[in-house]
């Protein structure tokens, strides 16, 4: 319904609507339930086996397995165009302090330990950033983050030497034998790939 009229003789208009009253009933509402969050993905830092880097000798024949790593690394953070150039223009061996020199002079946000602090992956694990560590002899992995398996808290591992599998270490063996390899880590700090995405409701 509309309608005017004139108030203190300023001529100012006033509309009035109505609006029409619902007629539904509470049986044409549907009744929905919240559905459970999936479990966790394992690892969390969980990139497709076609996105995962080999490693690759430069000209002199020596391993790129911390580039490798770090190339796995920056496709899970979702920076692709960059993996593709560090593939491109890097390779060969590194040291802790030349790796870490490397990704500062690209400018890119990163954090990393020297000392085997397992909080370190623990918030790489966390935050599903994950990590380049150096592992085994002479070599770097990719740290996938922390898995809990049959009650067993392990570390999962991407080798580039054998990307098809996941490794499985111990968490108190795994931190041990990182020590001995040095205790380097180092993570950047871009967003990761997010979760699956899952319908928080269902009908019933």
């Amino acid at each position: 319904m509309l309608g005017t009229c004139r108030v203190a003789g300023f001529g100012v208009c006033l509309i009035l609507l109505c609006l029409p009253g619902c007629n539904g009933s509470l049986e044409s509402v549907p009744v929905t339930q919240p559905v459970p969050p999936p479990a966790a993905e394992i690892p969390v830092a969980n990139l497709p086996v076609d996105l995962r880097e080999w490693n690759w000798t430069n000209r002199l024949g020596i391993g790129s397995c911390a580039h490798a790593s770090f190339v796995y690394h920056l496709r899970w953070q979702n920076q692709l165009e960059l993996a593709e150039r560090w593939r491109a223009t890097h390779s060969g061996g590194e040291s802790a302090t030349s790796m870490q020199r490397a990704v500062r002079a690209e400018g890119l946000p990163f954090n990393a330990t020297t000392t085997a602090d397992p909080a370190f992956l623990d918030w790489a694990s966390r935050t599903r950033r994950g990590a380049i560590i150096w592992f085994f002899k002479d070599h770097a992995v990719h740290f996938c983050g922390w898995a809990t398996v049959d009650g067993i808290e392990y570390a999962i591992l991407c080798d580039n030497n054998r990307i098809e599998r996941y490794l499985r270490v111990e968490r108190s063996e795994f931190l041990r034998r990182w020590k001995q390899y040095d205790g380097f880590a180092l993570s950047t700090t871009f967003s990761p790939v997010p979760p699956t995405l899952f319908p928080a409701f269902e009908s019933v």
